[in-house]
């Protein structure tokens, strides 16, 4: 049999299986040949050539960018939205908002213990895209103290609407973010109401956090789960740039504060770095060398962001 012979029963095949859409199983019956036959040709026309398949990216999607996150800082997946042009930082906190909640509702797995860092306006608009899911998770677990002393309940509130949207318990962590001693954050982390959350934090399955800078948020001062111009100086004279779960980091990653220094109560640096899955929703170009920080330090799985954004973390 000659090769021009193979060719044009390739070629056949090819052109009933993606130019007419037959199926393998009616290629092989029309051909009066075996199924396994069919498929093994259709792999051979794409390796010879005969069938070229080609993606077609939309202007809105910036996959060659994500490709280049993922390879510089080493994460699973790095996913960019298109807040549209000269977007503000509400028109950025919804669009990530947007992909987080697509990328939470296919991802998730039955039975997946889900930690939310819950002082964020950014996860506030995630929850607000979410719908209730058909597949329920184990438990909605909140990793940074919710309480505010300015009687805010935010945290709560988004912590318990996430669980209804994943029909399932939600587990709150009865504190503020952090106490005004370390000694006082030991005293409650062992109080039974708060060590059985805490506890927990070692089951969560999917972490999803912001990133923070080292002026608070907004959301955080009017909660008044922030710490005190004293403090804060003290964090900028290590050389913090960024915070996960209220966590301070410098732009290699390591954290400024020892065990012993830090008051908060939350998920800690250590164990966001062990937990397997691990999503940062972080947007605006002056989160940069937080997100960047995020990075280097090995925290996060995957990494929700704008283009603006992603574009200034692979600039050296």
């Amino acid at each position: 049999m000659s090769k021009q012979d193979e060719q044009r029963l390739l070629v056949k095949i090819a052109t009933l299986y993606y130019s007419e859409n037959k199926k393998q199983s009616e290629i092989a019956s029309f051909l009066q040949l075996s199924q396994s036959f069919v498929s093994r040709a259709l792999t051979r026309c794409q390796k010879e050539g005969l069938v070229k398949i080609t993606v077609v990216q939309p202007t809105h999607i910036f996959v060659e960018l994500e490709k280049e996150i993922e390879a510089r800082f080493g994460i699973r997946q790095a996913i960019v939205v298109d807040a549209g042009e000269n977007a503000n930082s509400v028109q950025i906190k919804h669009a990530i908002g947007s992909a987080a909640a697509h990328y939470v509702e296919t991802r998730l797995r039955p039975e997946d213990w889900v930690g939310i860092s819950s002082w964020s306006s950014t996860i506030r608009c995630m929850v607000d895209e979410m719908h209730p899911q058909s597949i329920h998770a184990a438990g909605v677990i909140q990793l940074l103290g919710g309480v505010g002393p300015n009687g805010n309940v935010q945290a709560t509130i988004l912590t318990q609407q996430l669980a209804a949207h994943l029909g399932c318990t939600a587990w709150l962590l009865p504190s503020q973010s952090f106490e005004h001693s370390v000694e006082e954050r030991t005293r409650l982390v062992n109080s039974p109401d708060v060590a059985v959350v805490v506890e927990k934090f070692a089951k969560v399955d999917m972490a999803i956090v912001g990133i923070g800078e080292l002026e608070p948020s907004q959301l955080l001062k009017n909660s008044g789960n922030y710490y005190n111009e004293e403090m804060l100086q003290l964090l900028a004279e290590r050389g913090a740039v960024g915070d996960i779960c209220l966590h301070y980091y410098d732009e290699s990653g390591k954290p400024v504060l020892s065990h012993e220094e830090d008051p908060v109560i939350g998920m800690e640096l250590e164990q966001a770095r062990a937990c397997q899955h691990v999503i940062a929703l972080a947007g605006g170009v002056e989160k940069s060398k937080a997100i960047r920080g995020a990075l280097k330090g090995n925290y996060i799985d995957v990494l929700i962001t704008d283009f603006a954004t992603a574009r200034s973390l692979i600039k050296d």
